[in-house]
């Protein structure tokens, strides 16, 4: 599991560290309600807008044939899923929508999903008693999970995390041409499900397609042939 304090603490303590107190503050019972206060506050970090890097991508399936849709960075010389950066104002859906179009040419649409989530129901459903803090049996298009680290490409110390989400699209049609930005060296790339674990670099990337395969088959769809 993603270590997030081992993160922040790449950071200058400049960047997380909590103001120093000016007065005195009044300190409830360190027991309140269940809750271990004072644990919490000593674990809570503050880290400002500029240090936090927002990036959304998708996890894109042709179901009907057992495709996911993939990068190959010639640059780095990996294969990666398709992200970028929010723009300002921008939902995170949107944006991996747009990202997903921009880098691979590729028109994706959202897949409802039956994803576990921390979101609240907008209504009354099905929740386990096991833990009813998890949302399940409200499919939606709810992000598939987030992977968090370090930003190699920033000049200053920042936290990177990109929410992916899942998303079909038509393996046999043809991408369109002049999407990327002068400075993305990309090609698409469709590649068999089986093969993933084999072709995408980052292991966290491959936790996510497999996180979205799952919940493609708890929804009940099927996958391949």
């Amino acid at each position: 599991m993603m270590n997030l304090s081992a993160i922040v603490g790449h950071l200058p303590p400049t960047v997380w560290a909590r103001a120093p107190e000016t007065a005195p503050r009044s300190r409830p019972k360190t027991e309140t309600m269940g809750l271990d206060l004072d644990g919490i506050d000593a674990g809570m970090t503050f880290l400002p807008a500029d240090t936090l890097v927002m990036s959304c991508g998708t996890v894109t399936m042709d179901l009907a044939r057992g495709m996911v849709l993939l990068l190959w960075n010639k640059k780095l010389q990996i294969y990666q899923l398709p992200k970028g950066r929010r723009n300002i104002d921008e939902s995170m859906l949107a944006a991996a929508i747009r990202e997903t179009y921009e880098e691979t040419g590729v028109s994706v649409t959202p897949l409802w999903l039956d994803i576990a989530t921390r979101a609240t129901p907008v209504a009354d459903g099905p929740t386990p008693a096991t833990n009813p803090q998890i949302t399940n049996g409200h499919p939606s298009n709810e992000f598939l999970g987030a992977c968090l680290y370090q930003d190699p490409q920033s000049t200053t110390s920042a936290v990177k995390a990109v929410f992916f989400f899942a998303a079909t699209a038509d393996s046999t049609a043809a991408p369109a041409t002049g999407t990327q930005e002068e400075w993305e060296k990309f090609d698409t790339c469709w590649v068999p499900v089986a093969e993933i674990p084999g072709k995408l670099f980052f292991k966290a990337e491959v936790s996510m397609v497999l996180k979205a395969l799952e919940d493609v088959k708890k929804t009940g769809y099927s996958v391949g042939a």
